[in-house]
């Protein structure tokens, strides 16, 4: 089996013995086939070449369970088979591709086809945000066709759609699988602009993050959250614990963190400076303005100017009343202005 996946990220990490338990897994699935004996007779290196193609594959939504069968002999694994089962029939996987495509297209209609990955990838996160619900039980949540044809999905289908139309969109991304605190979780690693950042468009959406489900009915129904946007490695490490089988790069690089590239990091204290983000974000009649500080002491400060003191009118002419909520954690201040 010649492989395809020269350009994949997780593929890349394995060895090449792996890597042809990969290809062999890839090629059955592809081809929907329905027994296949593998290169291997480990099973761990069978489950992380599937884990791998996992990774890196976001459209195999036609793939129902996958199993597999072993072949003894003294107490010895002798083969492994891989008995693929599939949700749909050839004919009804080839009319819902053309479904999930003729979505995708229109949802990336608008897209900057010409910006930079940063302007690719911020359209992406906003607009699946905006259009898709985050529904616990939602059908086919752990594939794309609840994304692009239900418009409700979970971390899976956040996931592998942002996977999806970043690599339409030309830019090299894979989903990393792995657990938050509150059980098996989904996101993504997106190479923008030459280096690489964590996306997690699933805490994005803010129906789903119970730190903010207090507060958020009193601020907006549904917004977008950026504090997972254009994310580094310590930024993701304090939530997100990936699978340790898939090795992943250290991310660094800020240039591309969202409060980074909009200048909305504050890291001395300027009221000016704040408020005048907030003076244009008013005038352009934004729904909701998210500031970012460099500590708990600079975050504390705005409150106390901005919220408490009402500092935040001496900037916004005309602004008759606000909402915001608190992320002391994160340490960023959210202002929803009442126009």
């Amino acid at each position: 089996v010649k492989t395809v996946s020269q350009d994949k990220y997780a593929y890349n990490t394995l060895d090449d013995k792996t890597k042809l338990v990969y290809d062999e897994i890839l090629y059955a699935i592809v081809h929907r086939e329905k027994q296949v004996q593998l290169a291997t007779t480990d099973i761990e290196e069978m489950e992380l070449a599937y884990l791998a193609v996992r990774y890196d594959y976001c459209n195999l939504f036609w793939l129902g369970q996958f199993s597999y069968v072993t072949y003894n002999r003294d107490d010895q694994i002798t083969a492994i088979e891989i008995t693929p089962e599939y949700s749909m029939t050839e004919a009804q996987q080839k009319e819902t591709q053309k479904k999930i495509d003729e979505e995708a297209d229109r949802m990336l209609a608008d897209a900057p086809e010409d910006g930079t990955d940063y302007e690719k990838a911020l359209y992406v996160f906003q607009t699946l945000i905006k259009e898709v619900d985050y529904v616990e039980d939602s059908e086919d949540n752990q594939n794309i066709i609840s994304v692009f044809l239900n418009h409700e999905t979970i971390c899976q289908g956040y996931a592998y759609a942002t996977q999806y139309l970043l690599e339409k969109l030309g830019i090299s991304c894979t989903t990393v699988i792995g657990n938050v605190s509150d059980g098996p979780h989904a996101w993504n690693l997106a190479r923008l602009d030459g280096e690489y950042y964590y996306i997690d468009t699933t805490w994005g959406n803010s129906q789903y993050l119970s730190r903010q489900s207090e507060q958020k009915e009193a601020v907006l129904s549904k917004y977008v959250d950026y504090n997972y946007f254009g994310a580094t490695t310590a930024d993701i490490m304090e939530s997100h614990t990936p699978d340790s089988r898939i090795p992943l790069p250290e991310c660094t690089d800020t240039a591309d963190n969202y409060y980074v590239h909009e200048g909305r990091y504050i890291t001395e204290w300027n009221p000016d400076t704040v408020g005048t983000i907030f003076r244009h974000s008013y005038e352009a009649k934004e729904d909701m303005v998210q500031i970012k500080f460099a500590s708990v002491d600079l975050y504390e400060q705005a409150m106390q100017y901005f919220v408490e003191e009402y500092g935040i009118a001496s900037y916004c002419p005309g602004l008759s009343s606000f909402r915001y909520m608190e992320d002391m954690e994160g340490c960023v201040l959210f202002i929803a202005f009442d126009y």
